[in-house]
């Protein structure tokens, strides 16, 4: 009895044991796999995020390419006419890199068919009473507060003066580079920005001509904000009459059918060609994108770029 006894406690002990090792070696099968499966899933996520950088990269330059084509294009309009019409052109560009598979978009807009609010300052730092009348009829015709335009003001002369109580607080006291800066000021909020956006800009024809916009292509609320005497109706004569001839000179705005006073002083502030032009090209395939946007000026046959941002 004893010695059975003995058996059965050794056949116990066996067992567990056993048991023992098979729940071991449960757990370092289980650990190897989780290695495994780690090591697995890193190659793969460091492979596709090495893919994606490449064809980042490559549609990074397939946007350049697209940037390079509507310069070109720029150029060539410029060489050959004497007016900007229209404001905007849109337009896709198949086949302009081989075995690309993707999408290329570009489009190019006008940057003087819009205000140009570093004009409210002039060099000497003056307020430019024309330029300040009209950014605050535009703001007036787009249902913003017209005391926006006493932050910009301050936000640009270099004096220390309010315009408003809080108009001074962290100004930047020069002129704007970009228009995003727009956000930094006191009462700006986004949804002023953009309702506002389409129709202003930090860019000038020239050094001389700050406040000029191209009547070829300015907008409806922009060509009423030149002058309080004109209505909706009148600068919707305007859109009519380039529609069917670009002006080529500013005095063709006489020409326009009750325009016969106001355009005479209009003339000073209107001109029939941009020097400046936004071109924002998109470039993807396969759920990748790139997307550059600049702004860039033409000058004697030439260019410069005056703002450049890659996405």
């Amino acid at each position: 009895m004893k010695q059975r006894k003995a058996c059965m406690i050794g056949t116990v002990y066996a067992t567990s044991e056993s048991g023992m090792a098979l729940v071991v070696t449960l757990m370092i099968l289980a650990l190897i796999t989780a290695l495994v499966v780690e090591f697995a899933y890193g190659v793969y996520t460091t492979t596709a995020a090495l893919q994606n950088w490449k064809d980042s990269q490559r549609l990074s330059l397939i946007a350049v390419s697209g940037q390079h084509l509507a310069v070109k294009t720029l150029q060539e309009a410029d060489r050959l006419y004497t007016y900007t019409y229209p404001g905007k052109t849109e337009m896709p560009l198949p086949g302009i890199v081989e075995d690309f598979e993707g999408m290329v978009f570009v489009k190019v807009e006008d940057e003087n068919a819009k205000l140009n609010i570093n004009s409210i300052i002039l060099a000497n730092g003056l307020l430019n009473e024309h330029s300040y009348k009209s950014f605050r009829f535009l703001l007036r015709h787009l249902g913003i507060d017209e005391d926006i335009a006493d932050i910009v003001a301050d936000w640009i002369d270099k004096d220390s003066k309010p315009r408003l109580s809080i108009s001074e607080e962290n100004a930047k006291n020069d002129y704007m580079d970009s228009i995003d800066e727009l956000l930094l000021l006191q009462r700006i909020n986004p949804d002023i920005y953009e309702k506002v956006l389409p129709y202003i800009t930090v860019y000038s024809m020239t050094k001389s001509k700050l406040d000029m916009v191209n009547i070829n292509t300015v907008s409806i609320p922009v060509i009423m904000s030149l002058d309080d005497r004109i209505t909706e109706e009148l600068a919707e004569r305007i859109i009519d009459y380039r529609e069917i001839s670009p002006f080529e000179h500013a005095y063709d705005i006489l020409k326009v059918a009750g325009f016969d006073d106001i355009g005479k002083p209009l003339q000073a502030k209107i001109a029939v060609k941009a020097t400046n032009f936004r071109i924002i090209c998109i470039a993807e395939e396969r759920n990748i994108k790139r997307v550059i946007e600049s702004v860039i000026q033409l000058k004697n046959g030439g260019y410069r770029i005056t703002y450049w941002m890659e996405t």
